[in-house]
């Protein structure tokens, strides 16, 4: 698991370019893959691969480094996705049996999938939340201030209501 080169393909590895190449917003695309995971987690955003001709390789070496990232979010993603009917059991099974070292290569693939299913559609939320409107460098270091402020207001428990209305107050 995460051992060799990953390519992804169409629109994915033209979003994943442009964040990286472009906007300048993560350095590496091994960093998009990762936040990806959690952004489509969160949103509950899976997406198919796309056929078309862009391509985007995230080498082995990038794995081999943040090899203990990936598990973690490919774990976290396993617990967490309903996708399928588990009971509790089934679950922690597919999150800490099911690989290879185990001998079940069918079922890792296909929680592999699921896996890059949630990482597809979270470079798809972020080039939407990221990328979509903005022009300037300026526009992306707004929008990610604008992003990061909400989404530390809802981990606080922080209603947008709640801060409008405090706004308005004064």
């Amino acid at each position: 698991m995460f051992e060799n080169d990953y390519t992804i393909n169409g629109k994915h590895a033209t979003y994943l370019k442009y964040m990286v190449i472009d906007a300048k917003i993560f350095t590496r695309y091994i960093d998009v893959y990762m936040n990806a995971a959690v952004w489509g987690l969160l949103y509950g955003r899976n997406s198919q691969k796309d056929p078309s001709a862009d391509r985007a390789r995230i080498y082995a070496d990038a794995f081999a480094n943040e090899r203990e990232n990936c598990v973690f979010l490919y774990r976290l993603t396993m617990m967490l996705d309903e996708s399928t009917p588990l009971t509790p059991v089934e679950r922690v099974d597919r999150t800490f049996r099911d690989d290879a070292q185990n001998g079940s290569k069918e079922k890792l693939s296909a929680n592999l999938e699921i896996f890059h299913g949630y990482v597809l559609g979270g470079i798809e939320v972020l080039y939407e939340r990221y990328i979509d409107g903005c022009t300037t460098q300026n526009d992306y270091l707004s929008r990610i201030h604008e992003l990061m402020s909400t989404f530390k207001d809802e981990i606080s428990g922080i209603s947008y209501e709640d801060k409008l209305a405090k706004l308005m107050n004064g």
